[in-house]
């Protein structure tokens, strides 16, 4: 609503008109790929910061120059959707998981996961589900359950900031992954863990029936609308290290095939990028700003500070092509562990040599 509503005035001033279309995010990505060669792919489109690496090098993203408009950007997430000293998109939102939790029976959010425990130690059948975490039913899920893996030291990629990503350093079978998963293994098997999908997680934790609930700001409006009591804490430590979610950075992206380039990138830099617009679009879809004056706009805000905070220990998502190579096995491997049909370090062996072999390291 928010890209049609400054439509209209773009429309009025160019006469060029502007046409939304909403497609399911995890479909766009393929879409794109196959409809921008092809010269039947939208002028801009929305992706995040992990799709970086493969839309360039499949020729989709154009370069972008944002000019003056880059100062009111954070550098972070300018540097997110840069690839090799070119920006590639306009970062619009960060997002990243943190901790929900029902304020109704929690009084005070944990710090340690051995806090949470305790309390849904104490709540006893009170609760269906202690700690909601998706990944673990019938569909994988490693975005999800990636900060048990941070936890204890392990990572997807080796990563150095003069060079880059090394995708011949996999970290998924260090010796921290393995602890970090290890660690999820006993808390599935103690029950404080259930074998869960996202829907059932999130209507548990509608129905008070849940404690606490991992996942990111895109659930807040619902929560808010369903007039629920509920808190946000950042995520907490385990084995006595912070659980450091995925960070990602989503950004308004320019066809390189499109025949109407500076058009879309007028639009962008004219009607996107404004004070009123970044505002709009993250009261419409709450998510943590990358806009200078809306961050100054929102700084007092209990909820965007805690989402900030866990966000802060996390680690970006890799932003080359062999992150698409990463998903599958790992979410795999992760679900097998949440079913209880591997042990730990089995499945984050499986999943660093499942990788290796795809990425040729």
């Amino acid at each position: 609503p928010i890209i049609e509503e400054i439509a209209v005035p773009f429309t009025e001033e160019t006469g060029v008109p502007v046409e939304v279309t909403l497609i399911d995010y995890q479909d766009m990505r393929e879409q794109i790929v196959v409809a921008a060669p092809a010269g039947e792919g939208p002028d801009m489109f929305i992706g995040g910061h992990d799709w970086l690496g493969e839309a360039v090098e499949n020729g989709i993203a154009a370069p972008i120059d944002l000019g003056s408009k880059a100062e009111d950007l954070t550098e972070v997430s300018l540097n997110a959707l840069t690839w090799e000293g070119t920006l590639y998109a306009l970062p619009y939102a960060v997002e990243n998981v943190a901790l929900y939790y029902n304020a109704d029976l929690v009084t005070t959010p944990p710090t340690t996961v051995e806090e949470l425990t305790g309390i849904c130690d104490e709540l006893g059948d009170a609760i269906e589900n202690c700690w909601g975490v998706q990944g673990g039913g019938s569909q994988a899920d490693a975005y999800h359950n990636f900060p048990f893996v941070s936890a204890g030291g392990g990572y997807i990629f080796g990563f150095d900031p003069e060079t880059g990503f090394d995708t011949t350093d996999v970290g998924l079978d260090s010796e921290g992954a393995i602890a970090g998963v290890t660690a999820l293994e006993e808390l599935v098997d103690a029950g404080y863990i259930a074998g869960i999908d996202e829907d059932d997680a999130k209507q548990l934790f509608l129905d008070g029936q849940e404690a606490f609930f991992m996942s990111g700001p895109w659930w807040l409006n619902t929560w808010d609308e369903a007039g629920i009591s509920y808190g946000v804490a950042p995520l907490p430590t385990l084995l006595g290290n912070p659980m450091g979610p995925f960070v990602g950075v989503r950004g308004f992206f320019i066809n390189e095939f499109s025949e109407s380039k500076a058009i879309a990138e007028e639009f962008l830099l004219n009607f996107i990028a404004t004070d009123d617009t970044m505002l709009a679009l993250h009261e419409a879809d709450p998510r943590g700003p990358t806009w200078i004056p809306t961050l100054a706009a929102i700084e007092d805000d209990p909820v965007f500070s805690a989402f900030g905070a866990s966000g802060a220990n996390g680690q970006f998502m890799p932003n080359v092509p062999e992150m698409g190579s990463v998903w599958e096995p790992l979410g795999n491997q992760l679900m097998a562990v949440r079913q209880g049909q591997l042990d730990a370090a089995t499945a984050m062996t499986q999943a660093a040599e499942q990788v290796r072999a795809a990425v040729g390291g």
